[in-house]
């Protein structure tokens, strides 16, 4: 049985800001990075333990598209993955 995605409003936000600054230079190229991440991201409903733990004993995981960082949690009892960011590998990890 799959799990089920959900994006918080912060990942959305991301994930806009970052197919939004590609498509100033192309939006071709915009489009095919954000179905390429998508689509990526959507092997978690299969695969919810692909990405890494970020730290021991964090709850926190993280997938790599590069460049871009998807950092998630899985909720085992409602069988969620639940998508918490996207962040450009060069800047600073988050603090969960």
């Amino acid at each position: 049985m799959d799990y089920r995605l959900l994006f918080t409003q912060r990942a959305l936000s991301d994930l806009s800001e970052i197919v939004g600054h590609i498509a100033q230079d192309d939006d071709e190229a915009a489009s095919r990075f954000g179905k390429a991440l998508l689509d990526h991201v959507d092997l978690l409903g299969r695969f919810p333990r692909m990405g890494n733990t970020t730290r021991k004993k964090s709850r926190v995981r993280k997938l790599v598209h590069s460049p871009i960082l998807v950092y998630y949690q899985v909720r085992e009892d409602k069988r969620l993955v639940e998508i918490l960011h996207f962040r450009h590998g060069s800047r600073k990890p988050p603090k969960f």
